[in-house]
């Protein structure tokens, strides 16, 4: 016996149709609900702003386009992954360590709310007052309440550690307070003072790093263009002043890093060009004091009068060495540092005496490099993956940095030894200048060398502090923030729009799930899905309180019920012409049999023909208990032999309608062998030459045998089946009985049907209004004006 639901019993739009029509109050129930609930909702959610802030990041040219683009394809080129400058600079936007510092800005780490209605409100700029804590409470989680009452203010309940207290305390503004929870400042806003007097607000303190995680949550930050450098700022808050205030701080946070980074570069040269102007100083003043003391010592007063002669014939070349000297020594000094620092993560000063234009293209990139790998730092951590490729990237153009100044310098030694052998070679040519005059030229050219480079280093430290003091950020403000005053959450529309569809569809799948977990039979569409036994009548759902004994069925009567006995005739007839012995049974006790053969039976009596009842359910006896006749003998006194004077066992149940009735009889020890006998025939073919029509109220199919054996004498057995009491899945084994002929002429009636409760898919319902208009005749708009009325209403 299978449960599952065929093919032809899913959902129609008819269906849908009928559940909804069957069940609007419900569904009108429903979605007032809904929409309550949607307006409750909204009335709850304080509305969220957006505002929005776009920014340039700029290269050093001024451009918006990052001039590292040739250095990224040489490094990948290398096998070094380079990220992107503009994602980077996304990064640090919404870094922990920026939105650090807004909050400190902006003491955003105490939060001001107020009650109105249902909704809670942020104060931000118009609250009555400051709370200023002090240093030692930064790191406390709290909560209070303060009302404010003239120019005193009461500190309620508060909250802590996860517990409430009650305080109660008062306390005056602009005065230390200081209490179990902290001490802070009531700082009093005379602006927005008034207006809060006799109200309470809630105060809420949070650590910073809590606050800066809170607000940092609502912050996004997204390249605007792949192929451009426009960096988009959105922030939604509760407080439109405050989600300005906020990315402006951003900004402007984020601006003075990058100055930072930038002074770090020329305050290394900065200390580079100190230390060195030290060491040249000292050096300048020995040369200095030891061609003084040769000068006193060989009585020489003008060293330029004594040395005119080869001077104008070396001048070229001492001058061409004495450069190349001074480059190569500045270049020593650089190589020297680069190696002493190598493994710190220092820059590399930037000096204009190399004339190696590659050599200065590579440290102006290591530098660019090394404050990008210190920036994100201070965000990441020295653990990340990032950092650690970073550095290892560093590490291979310090190397490369290292080799191509050994290159340079080797190059100036080589231009330094062809300068000197030229100037040999002109001074072995003066051989008779006297040897102090050597010592003197000798002297006097280490101390040029020194002044030279001497001069060369203050006029790079006075470039140096000037780069100093006009250092700006490489970044422009495009938009300021900027945005609607309307809320983009809660969104109304969409929130009633939801509420008005789920208050449709709760309803609906509430009927559906519940029809979907019934298994009973639940109208005439369940029987002819899962079996192909005709169904000849749907007598509808009977008043409370009308029992099985009463007699419904009347000559005038024009109701539901009546119209349905008079279907139930009418369709027998049809199908059975010539059927005279009738039985109903049915599958279990209580499934309206009795009701339906007794009123079946004046219904048939109603067209003049003459009717016996004929209870054979020898068992219980029920249509015998209800006419009162089971202490008098019956069918079993008939069967049994004890009589076979049939008249005097029959009684008029229903005079007036030509029905009688022939009880069940006294209570046998042995029924089923009773109605085995062929007495029963005979009964039956003796009763036929009386009667029209022979209705039997035999016992339940599926409880004892007896059904079985009474029906071999009946033409048509009626199965009284009541809606929603069998389970669907016996209608298989029901059509098992009705193909193998366990009973003759099986045709299905069903009882209790719920006519104004009609669900979806299940059973046609009645039309019985029998009002065609006609106006007048027999079961057409017979009907009082009452229940017309009574009609129309239960139809709306």
């Amino acid at each position: 016996m299978s449960s599952h639901r065929r093919p032809d019993d899913m959902i129609s739009l008819r269906d849908i149709v009928d559940t909804f029509v069957f069940n609007w109050k419900w569904f009108i129930l429903s979605v007032i609900v809904c929409v309550l609930v949607g307006k409750l909702y909204l009335s709850t959610k304080p509305n969220i702003y957006n505002r929005s802030a776009v920014m340039l990041v700029k290269d050093d040219s001024g451009s918006g386009r990052s001039t590292r683009a040739s250095t990224d394809a040489l490094m990948q080129l290398n096998g070094v992954m380079m990220g992107s400058s503009v994602k980077n600079e996304v990064y640090i936007l919404k870094s922990h360590q920026l939105m650090l510092d807004v909050v400190r800005r902006l003491n955003l780490d105490v939060v001001y709310t107020f009650k109105q209605g249902l909704r809670t409100l942020n104060l931000y700029d118009d609250k009555p007052f400051t709370v200023h804590f002090t240093p030692e409470w930064t790191d406390t989680s709290v909560t209070f309440d303060v009302t404010i009452h003239g120019n005193k203010a009461v500190i309620g309940k508060y909250s802590m550690l996860g517990e409430e207290y009650e305080l109660n305390k008062q306390v005056d503004f602009n005065k230390e307070v200081s209490l179990p929870f902290g001490s802070f400042i009531l700082e009093k806003d005379s602006m927005n003072f008034e207006k809060f007097d006799g109200k309470s607000l809630t105060i809420t303190h949070v650590p910073i790093e809590t606050a800066a995680n809170m607000y940092g949550s609502n912050l996004s930050a997204g390249e605007l263009d792949k192929e451009s450098t426009l960096v988009g700022l959105t922030y939604a808050d509760t407080n439109i002043k405050r989600a300005e205030d906020i990315l402006n701080a951003v900004l402007d946070s984020y601006k003075e890093g990058i100055i930072m980074d930038k002074n770090r570069i020329a305050a290394s040269t900065a200390q580079f060009i100190n230390r060195r102007i030290d060491i040249i100083s000292e050096e300048l003043s020995s040369v200095e004091s030891e061609l003084a003391r040769f000068k006193q010592q060989n009585n020489i007063v003008d060293m330029s009068e004594n040395a005119s002669i080869y001077l104008q014939q070396s001048s070229a070349a001492r001058q061409r060495s004495i450069q190349l000297e001074s480059q190569m020594r500045v270049v020593e000094y650089l190589l020297n540092d680069m190696k002493q620092n190598s493994s710190s993560n220092n820059l590399i000063p930037t000096l204009g005496g190399i004339t190696d234009a590659a050599l200065n293209s590579q440290i102006g990139n290591y530098n660019e490099l090394m404050l990008e790998r210190n920036r994100l730092l201070s965000n990441t951590g020295k653990n990340s993956s990032y950092i650690a490729q970073m550095d290892e990237q560093l590490l291979q153009m310090h190397r490369a940095i290292i080799a191509s100044t050994e290159a340079h310098l080797s190059s100036l030694r080589v231009q330094l030894t062809r300068s000197r052998e030229e100037e040999n070679r002109l001074n072995a040519s003066i051989s008779n200048v006297p040897e102090k005059e050597k010592q003197a030229l000798d002297i006097t050219r280490q101390q040029s060398i020194k002044q030279t480079l001497y001069t060369f280093l203050l006029n790079k430290r006075e470039e140096t502090e000037l780069q100093l003091a006009i250092t700006e950020a490489n970044i422009r403000i495009v938009e300021k923030p900027f945005g609607t005053n309307k809320p983009i959450s809660p969104r109304s529309r969409i929130v009633m729009m939801v509420s008005l569809i789920l208050g449709v569809i709760l309803p609906f799948l509430f009927f559906y799930f519940r029809n979907m977990l019934n298994m009973s039979v639940r109208g005439r569409k369940d029987v002819e899905t899962y079996t192909t036994i005709p169904v000849v009548g749907e007598i509808p759902h009977r008043k409370e309180g009308i029992n099985d004994s009463e007699i419904l069925v009347g000559e005038q009567k024009t109701d539901t019920i009546n119209e349905a006995f008079r279907m139930l005739r009418y369709s027998l007839g049809f199908i059975q012409k010539d059927a005279r012995v009738i039985m109903f049974t049915s599958t279990t006790p209580g499934e309206g049999k009795t009701f339906i053969s007794r009123n079946f039976a004046v219904s048939m009596g109603i067209t003049g023909k003459k009717v016996l009842l004929l209870d054979t359910d020898i068992r219980k006896r029920t249509q015998s208990k209800l006419s009162g006749t089971t202490h008098r003998e019956g069918l079993t006194s008939y069967l049994s032999g004890s009589t076979d004077d049939i008249s005097s066992l029959i009684i008029q149940e229903c005079p007036e309608y030509n029905v009688d009735m022939l009880p069940a009889g006294l209570l046998p020890p042995n029924p089923a062998e009773l109605l085995m006998s062929e007495r029963l025939d005979h009964l039956i073919a003796k009763l036929k030459e009386t009667y029209d029509y022979i209705i039997i109220d035999n016992v339940p199919a599926q409880v004892v045998a007896d059904a079985g054996i009474v029906n071999r004498v009946a033409d048509v057995t009626l199965y009284v089946m009541r809606d929603g009491k069998i389970d669907r899945r016996f209608l298989p084994e029901l059509e098992r009985l009705h193909q193998e002929n366990k009973f003759n002429n099986m045709c299905i009636v069903l009882n209790d049907v719920k006519v104004d409760k009609k669900r979806y898919g299940y059973g046609y319902g009645y039309g019985y209004g029998y009002g065609y208009g006609y106006g007048y005749g027999y079961g057409y708009g017979y009907g009082s004006e009452s229940d017309a009325k009574k009609s129309k209403k239960k139809f709306w």
